[in-house]
């Protein structure tokens, strides 16, 4: 019998070919995610996908199915990383997770198109019917309430001080840590990113603590 004839199941072929597709989906979702970076997701046709990951546009919407399936898939990826330093942080003590914040701004500098990519997807989203809108909402709401019940903990602990409210410290906190990304990614000769989240970083803890 030959391979070709062979059942497909167990570790043949049918294996090798979803492998194949996998891996296929993951080099078309890293290319979506330069394109999008680079011109935006509005500014991104399938075509100009299909044309650099070298398949056609029906190959393209077999693996996504729509646009907004594959901008989706692209996000889920982006997450994977961000979701693997907060579990970093929700494994630390609440005094170190303020510490850990320099090293969150060196990840991005290493990794700026990834910076960037999230930055450019998260101000095409702010409309509530664009593709990744639910998703930004969710996310930021998540990351609110992680850093919220890090000020909790902290306040329960006698570690921070009382008066602050958690859930509106949350939001300047993320909102700060947004703002200084965004002026590196515009003028990374001017702004040192690591420099200021850790100059940042020594004020929060110093209005955190009321010292």
């Amino acid at each position: 019998m030959s391979r070709a004839d062979q059942p497909l199941h167990g570790d043949g072929p049918v294996t090798s070919r979803r492998e194949r597709a996998r891996l296929r989906r993951e080099e078309i979702i890293l290319i979506a995610s330069e394109l999008f970076a680079e011109r935006g997701y509005r500014g991104t046709s399938l075509a100009d996908v299909a044309a650099r990951a070298g398949i056609t546009e029906p190959g393209l919407l077999h693996h996504f199915g729509t646009k907004a399936g594959l901008l989706l898939a692209v996000i889920e990826r982006r997450d994977l990383d961000s979701e693997a330093f907060a579990m970093e942080l929700l494994g630390m003590e609440p005094a170190d997770r303020l510490r850990a914040l320099p090293e969150f701004a060196r990840r991005n500098r290493d990794r700026a198109g990834l910076a960037k990519l999230f930055t450019v997807l998260a101000a095409e989203s702010l409309e509530p019917d664009a593709p990744g809108h639910d998703h930004f909402v969710a996310r930021y709401r998540a990351l609110r309430a992680i850093v919220a019940d890090t000020i909790r903990s902290a306040q329960e602990a006698g570690l921070t001080r009382a008066g602050l409210e958690p859930e509106v410290k949350a939001a300047e906190i993320i909102a700060t840590l947004d703002g200084l990304q965004t002026q590196w990614l515009l003028d990374p000769e001017a702004v040192d990113i690591v420099a200021a989240v850790e100059s940042y970083a020594r004020t929060l803890e110093r209005d955190l603590t009321g010292s």
